[in-house]
C-alpha cells in the first residue's frame, strides 16, 4: 500500500499536470499548421457569370485542390447562404453525387456573390496508438500533449470537427457589393473580404479577427504556400499570384480537461484573384 506521502505526491502531480493543461487552455485553442488531409471547399464551374445565368457551385472534399473527389450528403450540411450584392438569395436547389454536392441559384442582378456552407460537427475517436501522430498533425503544444499522455491507461483521443467553406464569384462585376466584411454568424471560422485591398482577406473566429495564425494558400496547379495573418487578422496574397486559389486555416479548441473532446474548425475560401472588379 502507498503511504500518505505517496498519495499526496500523486495528487499534487495530477493537480500540476492539470494546471499545466489549464494554462495552455487560456488561449482557448492550439495554433496549428493547416492539415494535409482532405480539403473541403466550394468550387464554382466558373468565377464570372452573366446576369440571368443559373449559377452552379460544387461542395467537395479532396486530397488535392482543385480535385473533385467526395461529395457530402445534403443532410451533412448545417448551413447554406448565398448573398448577392449584400442581399440574400432564397431560391436554392441542390443535387447530390458521389463527387460533389451541387447548389444552384439564378443570378438576378450584378455584383459580388458570396456562397457559404458549413457541415454539422462530426465526432470520433483517435486510437491510442495514433494519438501521438494526430497531436503532431494539429501542432499540439507540449503542455497539452503532456496532459493527454499523463492520463491513466491508454485512452483514445476524442475529437470532433466542422468544415466551413466559402467562395466569392462575380456576376458581371465584383465591384458591386465588395464590402469590407461579410461574416456568417453560423460559421465559427471564416475568411472575409477586405475592401481596401483585393488581395487581402481577414480571418475571423466567432466574428473577431484572428492574429498571427497559420494560413495555407493552394493554387490550381497544386502549389502550396504557407502564410500567416498579421496583428489585425489579415492575410495578404502575393499580388503576382493570379488565377483561382484556395485559402485554408484550422483552429483547434482544446477541452477543459485532457480527456475531453478536441474540436477542429476548418475554414476554406476559394476565389479567382484575376477577378479584380
Amino acid at each position: 500500500m502507498r503511504n500518505n506521502f505517496s498519495l499526496q505526491n500523486s495528487a499534487h502531480s495530477k493537480r500540476r499536470r492539470f494546471g499545466l493543461f489549464t494554462s495552455a487552455v487560456l488561449m482557448a485553442a492550439i495554433i496549428v499548421t493547416p492539415s494535409l488531409a482532405h480539403k473541403t471547399f466550394l468550387w464554382p464551374s466558373k468565377f464570372l457569370w452573366n446576369t440571368g445565368d443559373v449559377v452552379d457551385v460544387a461542395l467537395t472534399s479532396a486530397l488535392a485542390f482543385p480535385d473533385l473527389q467526395f461529395g457530402p450528403a445534403r443532410d451533412r450540411i448545417s448551413f447554406t447562404s448565398v448573398v448577392l450584392d449584400n442581399e440574400a438569395v432564397g431560391a436554392l436547389s441542390y443535387e447530390e453525387s458521389d463527387t460533389i454536392l451541387k447548389v444552384t441559384f439564378t443570378a438576378e442582378r450584378p455584383g459580388l456573390a458570396v456562397i457559404a456552407m458549413s457541415s454539422k460537427p462530426r465526432f470520433g475517436e483517435i486510437k491510442p496508438e495514433d494519438a501521438s501522430a494526430y497531436l503532431d498533425e494539429i501542432g499540439a503544444e507540449a503542455s497539452v500533449r503532456a496532459a493527454f499522455e499523463a492520463l491513466p491507461g491508454s485512452p483514445p483521443l476524442n475529437r470532433s470537427y466542422s468544415k466551413h467553406s466559402k467562395t466569392f464569384i462575380c456576376i458581371e462585376t465584383c465591384s458591386i457589393g465588395y464590402e469590407a466584411r461579410f461574416a456568417s454568424a453560423e460559421q465559427a471560422l471564416q475568411f472575409v473580404a477586405v475592401k481596401s485591398d483585393k488581395t487581402a482577406f481577414m480571418l475571423l473566429r466567432n466574428g473577431k479577427p484572428v492574429a498571427s495564425h497559420a494560413v495555407s494558400v493552394n493554387t490550381s496547379d497544386q502549389a502550396h504556400h504557407d502564410l500567416s495573418t498579421n496583428e489585425d487578422g489579415i492575410v495578404t496574397i502575393d499580388p503576382a499570384m493570379t488565377g483561382a486559389v484556395m485559402m485554408m486555416s484550422i483552429w483547434i479548441t482544446v477541452p477543459d480537461q485532457p480527456d475531453g473532446v478536441y474540436h477542429s474548425d476548418y475554414a476554406t475560401l476559394t476565389v479567382d484573384l484575376s477577378q479584380k472588379g
